[in-house]
């Protein structure tokens, strides 16, 4: 059986601003390193075969401040979707209107990644799970990776108002007999 501990990253920069992140490059702010420090509390009691760590530096940051002096790899398919040309904007400068299109279709509108392109980008690293020969995997990602996988998982949406994902929500999820399930979901702080 292989156990996945999808961990989203600490507070950011643009997180305390209230600005839309996606592919923006931004630090932790000290508040989301002491979160990661602390998720670490709960994850230095497993032992990982392989972690894995999204290419942004806040999710690197994440995880060397929750397993530190871990070796982990960096991927792009772990990364946030690609809001556009609204990262480090206001997260209220976009319309009604405008969020039932992102809804629907992703940020597409914003010459960003759509919602079909992101998703196939997390069942792409799903698939690459699936043929690790791991019991302990660690992830290091963000919200948007985070709960498209659960989605997945699930095979249904759930609106992200009805889901808590705080900064540092560590996830895990079992696969085994090909299937995945949930075991677990933890908002630490």
């Amino acid at each position: 059986m292989l156990k996945v501990y999808i961990v989203r990253h600490g507070e950011s920069e643009t997180n305390q601003k209230g600005l839309w992140t996606g592919w923006l490059d931004v630090n932790l702010t000290d508040a989301g390193k002491k979160q990661a420090k602390n998720a670490g509390e709960f994850l230095n009691k497993i032992k990982f075969d392989k972690i894995y760590s999204s290419d942004l530096v806040r999710a690197r940051q994440t995880a060397e401040n929750a397993l530190a002096g871990c070796d982990y790899e960096t991927l792009d398919l772990l990364r946030e979707i690609n809001v556009g040309t609204i990262a480090g904007e206001s997260l209220s400068i976009i319309t009604d209107e405008q969020r039932k299109v992102i809804f629907k279709d992703g940020y597409t509108i914003f010459d960003g990644e759509s919602k079909a392109d992101f998703a196939n980008r997390v069942l792409a690293f799903m698939k690459r799970l699936e043929s690790e020969k791991c019991e302990n995997v660690a992830v290091f990602t963000h919200n948007g990776f985070l709960r498209t996988f659960f989605d997945t998982v699930a095979g249904v949406y759930i609106p992200r108002k009805s889901m808590l994902c705080k900064n540092c929500t560590v996830a895990i999820f079992e696969y085994t007999d090909d299937i995945w399930r949930l075991h677990s979901w933890m908002n630490l702080f």
